[in-house]
């Protein structure tokens, strides 16, 4: 009769923490499509600067230090879960921090627009669908806030806990996930300082690479 209790009590109790762990990995690898997604969106950027010649103003340039800002907070929970238990407080701040950054980002996204849209005001360099870099930009940060905000509304099911401890495989995606965000962030401020070169200002409209000219090149 011992025997028979005890079993069923360890079945039962597998039986539950399954499928909340299961949530858990859902969560984190959530946090690993937010940070590259949003790595994906910078990356559209540069197919416009490095591939089409349009070069960013300062307002396009503060908007990509927002998406990366947003990032970090997820990116800081990855990693964070390389190293232990995450508790439900750094799940949440980590998130917080992505909502904060993606709201602000999109202030910045939202002047952009209202600085262009009275007519017949072209708009800043080019478009994609018939809406310019920075409309997209809006959506993106409206977009990211609204998935940051579900991860936070469903912490009880998707804070990772000690995920990455047990899959192999959240492992190996958290050194590639940082690796990404780590490779954006640096080719960022190299864009930026290839645009303002060794100058106090960004030109408004920038048409050229400020430090090729102020090294005579």
């Amino acid at each position: 009769m011992a025997t028979t209790t005890v079993t069923t009590a360890v079945s039962t109790d597998a039986s539950t923490t399954s499928p909340v762990r299961l949530s858990n990995r859902l969560g984190l690898w959530f946090a690993h499509a937010y940070v590259i997604g949003l790595c994906g969106t910078l990356a559209g950027a540069y197919f416009f600067q490095f591939g089409l010649w349009e070069y960013p103003c300062p307002m396009c340039l503060l908007q990509r230090m927002f998406f990366l800002l947003s990032a970090v907070g997820p990116a800081w929970i990855i990693a964070r879960s390389r190293k232990g238990e995450v508790t439900t407080r750094e799940w949440a701040s980590g998130w917080g921090w992505a909502i904060v950054a993606a709201l602000i980002g999109s202030t910045v996204s939202a002047a952009q627009v209202l600085m262009h849209i009275v007519p017949p005001d072209p708009g800043y360099a080019g478009a994609l669908f018939g809406l310019h870099l920075y409309t997209w930009a809006l959506i993106a940060f409206l977009g990211a806030a609204v998935a940051a905000a579900a991860a936070l509304f469903l912490t009880p099911q998707s804070e990772p806990l000690n995920a990455t401890a047990t899959s192999p495989a959240l492992r190996r995606a958290a050194t590639v996930t940082l690796a990404v965000i780590t490779v954006f962030a640096a080719s960022n401020l190299i864009a930026c300082f290839l645009l303002q070169g060794i100058n106090w200002q960004l030109s408004g409209d920038p048409t050229s690479y400020q430090l090729f000219t102020d090294l005579g090149l």
